[in-house]
């Protein structure tokens, strides 16, 4: 019914790069934004929130990213409990700091994974891991250029002229907002969530099919006793970067 747009490539990049960690990404196109009509997939709690978004085109990214988690959840969800698990089963909330989080009906499975949510002018995709994660899909756009002071150092556009040959520069400018925005989310928590300066690239490597994988520093804050180094698996579908980023069980995030 739904065609997932997801990146063939990207998927294997990303299993390349978090290789010991399950996850199920979904894309989608943006939904209409439903008017009056209340889609069976979501729950009241979920209605509520979708009709107090009175434009419509934030009525579509609602309801657009909503279907997407629900889509990746079941699918990891049944993959994992190895049973059919309908979309009607889970229902998404936000943490007061703004990572989403799924309950299940009836009753929890043994264990829910995390989700991530993300839209940009005509998609959404979300993402459910075995751990803490992130996803972020950023279309290219000029606005990247006038603002790149904002997000990325010299040294920063240095290395990723260095190590992206394909691509322009708004594209490649476009992959480290989506990378640094997968991060944030992944490493947010009730203390806040780490700046764009304080996401410092470290490398970048473009791998055969386009796609790159980047090395990020973060320094203690938030809840982190030490500095910590994450990848990001990242790549480009038509117009749009799309990033991911997930933990280790163990971080101290």
């Amino acid at each position: 019914m739904f065609t997932n747009f997801f990146p063939v490539e990207l998927i294997r990049t990303i299993k390349d790069t978090f290789s010991s960690m399950q996850c199920t990404p979904v894309m989608l196109r943006l939904l209409p934004a439903a008017g009056d009509i209340d889609p069976d997939f979501l729950h009241n709690s979920e209605l509520v929130q979708l009709k107090k978004y009175r434009l419509p085109k934030r009525r579509s990214e609602y309801l657009t990213g909503r279907l997407c988690a629900k889509l990746a959840a079941s699918s990891y969800l049944q993959s994992s409990l190895n049973t059919p698990v309908a979309m009607e089963q889970i229902e998404i909330f936000n943490a007061g700091h703004g990572h989403p989080y799924i309950t299940f009906h009836p009753g929890p499975p043994p264990t829910l994974p995390d989700i991530s949510i993300s839209h940009s002018k005509g998609y959404a995709v979300a993402m459910a891991a075995e751990h803490r994660c992130g996803i972020d899909i950023q279309k290219h756009e000029k606005s990247l250029i006038k603002v790149k002071e904002k997000y990325c150092a010299v040294r920063e556009y240095t290395i990723l002229s260095d190590s992206i040959k394909n691509g322009t520069e708004v594209s490649r400018l476009a992959l480290l907002w989506s990378a640094k925005e997968a991060i944030q989310k992944t490493f947010s928590t009730e203390n806040g969530l780490p700046t764009f300066s304080n996401i410092r690239l470290q490398s970048g490597e473009e791998k055969d099919c386009g796609n790159v994988v980047f090395s990020f520093s973060l320094p203690p804050g938030q809840g982190r006793r030490k500095s910590e180094v994450t990848a990001v698996a990242a790549g480009t579908f038509a117009d749009y970067a799309i990033a991911v980023s997930m933990l280790e069980e163990t971080s101290d995030a």
